[in-house]
């Protein structure tokens, strides 16, 4: 085992995934990535204002680039730094990766064309009920993925 992805949203269930995949990368000296996933609907509500406002301007930002720029740099800010700090201190730098879509599909996507070996997940804890009407990501992952996938509670 060589390349360990960590996909992260920042939830308690990402950290204590990344904490698990650091633990096994330490004993594998393996690589990390860590993989955030933005979903597309993000640009449409922050197009129109209905986000918060990005650059403190009340107008939004005027380019699809713009507003993916400032909502990754929200991330890197705020859900990234717990998720590394998590997977505590390793051989090799940890990669960081932002991609957009649907989290399932990007996930298994990145998995799949970057030779991952393991997927170390978070899992929400949602009810049966829940996940009826939500989804589960790391059900989707798991049930698609060309490579092991653990999942953390």
């Amino acid at each position: 085992m060589t390349h360990i992805l960590v996909p992260t949203d920042g939830s308690q269930g990402s950290i204590n995934a990344a904490k698990f995949a650091g633990d096994l990368a330490k004993v594998m000296q393996a690589q990390i990535t860590v993989l955030y996933v933005q979903r597309d609907e993000y640009l449409l509500e922050h197009s129109w204002g209905a986000g918060a406002f990005i650059g403190g301007r009340p107008e939004g930002l005027s380019t699809v680039e713009q507003i993916r720029d400032a909502l990754e740099k929200s991330a890197r800010e705020t859900e990234i730094p717990g998720t590394i700090e998590a997977l505590g201190k390793l051989d090799k730098e940890p990669a960081v990766v932002f991609h957009w879509g649907h989290p399932a599909e990007e996930i298994v996507k990145y998995a799949r064309e970057n030779n991952v070996d393991q997927i170390v997940m978070g899992s929400h804890g949602r009810s049966a009920l829940q996940r009826s009407f939500l989804g589960s990501v790391s059900q989707a992952v798991a049930n698609q993925a060309g490579c092991p996938v653990t999942i953390v509670k």
